[in-house]
């Protein structure tokens, strides 16, 4: 079922720091991608990320080409007529910026976990689960890491961008219940980290109002930008995110608790890796404030957020069993989760679980087709669930180590500590029914609504 691993990716010998910077910028920084180009002995093929067009040269024309055809193409193929390149090219174009890697490859398959795809052949017409692509699936996102580097910048994770435009605009969605004392300040800090953006920037934020009693009001002097949706029922955190992007309109997506506050640096910092590669999911890390202080004056400590450090104790209720007290250290142990792929554990956590609802970045073409699952209520882990699912299909998960939000600490809006446990059961038992489902299709109705619908 599981192929061999991808073959190593190492920067291309002579390709110096800053290398392609001059060229990106001629551009006017356009959006990039990485290709895989695989020579075959009757056209040359240009194999891109998961949900990015291929495309095949046939004489002296390049042509789009469906990628599942190309991927049938390599599990059928035994061998190459040549050495495969891997690009750095404009998105969408065939104009190539550099060549960061060249190898002689045995198999023609091994080549796809260059690009984030799972290394495992196409398992009839559904393919695999999301468990079974989790499992062959690596977070090594080294080739971005070369990318970035010849960019002029540092690794994906650590690089202190410039502010960099992102012509195609970015839609913030804030899901809102329960925040009315912090909503204002929540916003002001949205404000004044768009304001950061280069002018050409197009951007809105959109705030869903999750049928809260009294209802939301934004405040005065916000923005234009800044508008307010509101939901007639209940939708609970991935609903109210599902409505937020029926509404949005931009290309890049920011989800972000309505209680959390984002530093001013942090939409330019995440801006700036998307520019690099579409099939990301770019997180930063918290630090907790009681709502009853005021925030620091500085950048957020995000030394106790539990991607940096957690302990759990025996018998935590997660789908991974902890059965003896633990403490784990996921950047440090992972290496800013590049090798936190091929379903490893660290204690109860995976990769799935270092996305958190408070703050994620994506593209707008991975997430609206998919969506926040829709049965989950309350407090659990409907966001580490839509993760799950985007790693399946081939979302590299990448920290942005540069920037950071500050949470505002609250009591469980479940009203008590058991009744919150109670709902994260739930919602664990909903989770591991979605890792059985599979990877590439959309979310099968709940056996509730499929009822109701008939």
């Amino acid at each position: 079922m599981i192929g061999p691993r991808p073959v190593r990716v190492s920067a291309a010998e002579g390709l110096q720091p800053g290398a392609l910077a001059g060229p990106w910028a001629q551009s006017g920084y356009t959006p990039l991608e990485l290709v895989a180009e695989l020579p075959f002995s009757t056209r040359l093929v240009r194999l891109a990320a998961p949900g990015r067009p291929s495309w095949v040269r046939h004489g002296r024309t390049w042509r789009h080409a469906p990628t599942q055809q190309l991927l049938a193409i390599l599990a059928r193929t035994p061998a190459l007529a040549g050495p495969v390149r891997l690009l750095i090219v404009e998105r969408g174009r065939t104009r190539i910026l550099g060549v960061l890697h060249e190898a002689e490859v045995p198999d023609p398959w091994s080549v796809t976990g260059w690009l984030g795809r799972p290394d495992i052949r196409p398992l009839g017409p559904d393919g695999p689960t999301t468990a079974e692509a989790l499992a062959a699936r690596s977070n090594d996102y080294r080739p971005l890491d070369y990318a970035a580097q010849a960019l002029g910048l540092r690794p994906m994770d650590t690089f202190r961008a410039r502010s960099l435009p992102c012509r195609e605009g970015i839609s913030v969605i804030l899901p809102a219940r329960g925040v009315h004392e912090v909503l204002p300040d929540v916003l002001s800090s949205l404000a004044e980290a768009a304001s950061r953006l280069t002018p050409d920037t197009p951007w809105e934020a959109i705030v869903v109002d999750d049928a809260d009693d009294p209802p939301l009001r934004l405040p005065t002097g916000l923005p234009p930008q800044i508008r307010l949706v509101r939901s007639a029922t209940q939708l609970y955190s991935g609903g109210a995110r599902n409505l937020g992007m029926t509404h949005s309109r931009y290309e890049l997506l920011v989800f972000c608790d309505a209680d959390t506050h984002l530093s001013p640096n942090y939409l330019q910092q995440h801006v700036a890796r998307h520019l690099i590669a579409p099939n990301l999911i770019t997180v930063s890390l918290r630090e907790h404030v009681p709502a009853d202080l005021p925030l620091p004056d500085r950048a957020p400590d995000v030394g106790q957020d539990s991607r940096s450090i957690a302990q759990y104790a025996r018998g935590r209720v997660g789908l991974a069993p902890v059965t003896a007290p633990v403490t784990v250290r996921p950047l440090a142990q992972t290496r800013g989760f590049r090798n936190f792929g091929h379903g490893r554990h660290l204690g109860p956590v995976d990769l799935p679980f270092m996305v958190k609802g408070n703050n994620l970045a994506l593209s707008a073409a991975a997430a609206r087709p998919l969506g926040f699952p829709p049965e989950f209520a309350g407090w659990g882990p409907e966001d580490m669930c839509f993760a799950a699912k985007l790693i399946a299909r081939g979302s590299y998960v990448i920290p942005v180590l540069s920037t950071g939000v500050f949470h505002r600490a609250h009591p469980p809006r479940s009203g008590s500590p058991e009744r919150r446990d109670a709902e994260l059961a739930t919602n664990l038992a909903h989770y591991a029914r979605r890792l059985d489902e599979p990877a590439a299709h959309p979310w099968r109705l709940p056996r509730q609504q499929r009822r109701a619908a008939r």
